[in-house]
Formats: C-alpha cells, sequence, structure tokens
C-alpha cells in the first residue's frame, strides 16, 4: 500500500483549519452534512400513535395523535442531528423540512405549528421552526409559531421511561388563539412523545383541531 505523502497529509489539515466541519456520514469536509446522506438516512418510515407508540392506526388510542417519521434515531444520524441541534446547522434542519414534504403526503391543513425551544434553552434557534420552514416551502403551508412552554426543562430531566415523564396539562400553552384552524406539529425527534402531546393540548386549549404530527426522527 502506497503511503501517503506529506503534502496531501498537510492538505488535509489545512483544510481542516480552514472549514473545521465536516460530513457526519460519510467524511466530505467544508460542509454541515451532505444532501445525498441525509437523504440517505430517510430509510425508516413510520406512522405510529404518540399515546402509546404503537403503529397507526392504534385500536388502543383511536382518538389519539398519530405521528410520521421518516428516519430511526441512532447512529449516523444521531451525529446528523447533533450538528443540526448544536454545531450551527440552519441549514441542515431547512433540508430535513425539504425532505419530509417531498416524502410525506401534503396534508390538509391551514398550519404548520413547531414545538418550541424550552425556557431554559441558550440554542440560538429553534430546530423545529427551521423543520416547518422548509417543509412550508414545498408545501407551501404557513407556519405558525403559537406555542410556549410554561414548564422549565430541568424539572423533568432525573425522570425516566414514558409514563413517568408525562409531563403537566398546563406544561405548554398557546400564544394566541387558532380557533377552528386545522393544524400539523412539527418537531425534530420523538422520543417518549410528551413534548408532542403538551403541544396537542396547548392547540386544543386554544381551539386548534390537531391533524397529526410529523417528525424527521423517532427513537426506536
Amino acid at each position: 500500500m502506497r503511503k501517503e505523502g506529506f503534502l496531501p497529509t498537510a492538505s488535509k489539515s489545512l483544510l481542516h483549519v480552514v472549514w473545521p466541519s465536516s460530513c457526519p456520514v460519510c467524511g466530505r469536509l467544508a460542509v454541515k452534512v451532505c444532501p445525498d446522506c441525509l437523504r440517505s438516512l430517510c430509510e425508516f418510515f413510520s406512522r405510529f400513535c404518540v399515546e402509546c407508540g404503537r403503529g397507526a392506526p392504534c385500536a388502543r388510542h383511536p382518538d389519539g395523535l398519530i405521528c410520521c417519521s421518516v428516519s430511526a434515531y441512532g447512529g449516523a444520524n444521531r451525529d446528523v442531528i447533533h450538528v443540526m441541534k448544536y454545531a450551527g446547522g440552519r441549514n441542515v434542519a431547512s433540508m430535513m423540512g425539504e425532505l419530509m414534504a417531498e416524502i410525506l403526503p401534503r396534508p390538509d391543513v391551514d398550519f404548520l405549528v413547531p414545538t418550541p425551544l424550552h425556557k431554559d434553552s441558550a440554542r440560538e434557534y429553534n430546530q423545529s421552526e427551521l423543520i416547518a420552514g422548509g417543509a412550508s416551502r414545498v408545501w407551501n403551508i404557513p407556519v405558525k409559531n403559537s406555542l410556549r412552554w410554561v414548564l422549565g426543562s430541568r424539572s423533568q430531566a432525573s425522570k425516566n421511561g414514558r409514563d413517568e415523564r408525562a409531563l403537566p396539562d398546563d406544561a405548554m400553552e398557546s400564544d394566541y388563539k387558532i380557533r377552528g384552524g386545522r393544524v400539523l406539529l412539527v418537531d425534530d425527534v420523538c422520543t417518549t412523545g410528551n413534548t408532542l402531546l403538551a403541544a396537542k393540548k396547548a392547540l386544543s386549549r386554544a381551539g386548534a383541531e390537531i391533524a397529526g404530527a410529523m417528525v424527521w426522527s423517532r427513537s426506536v
């Protein structure tokens, strides 16, 4: 095997200094995530009941919140989501939304409603809003930022399991009424489902009709 010379090695090192980011899937320099790599992660379509995690339609919760996801949370996808949320991956979130809108059927709704950042979050952007924005451009459905947290995130951080981490009914609220509007909830990842359920309760109190939810990734 031919050894790599000094110049190619030095060039790669210099590139890492100039463009410190690289795709967590293929390693390509100077990009957060390659569009083709992001598309390759959309191999796990799931339609499930947020109340219990079972496949939809759900006999247990016939009126429960139904969510669609396009990928499984884990492996390279976990790294991609980390880049999207914590490494300035705004464009990655937007691409996720566009891909989801290409894969999923266009919903019959008036608004896309992203889940909000927690009150104590230090993040500069809301990834769910950016995902919703990407889907909005494809579907031509407006985004409504109508939700905010009442509960801080730390009060639930030490709990484990779906039931133990269930949030109180007033954990989230809607800033203004969307009475009569039909909405689709948007989030990045569904783990316990409690964030989506809190959003559903807040929007229901505001008079909205919740058609369902969509997320980029689901923990399985």
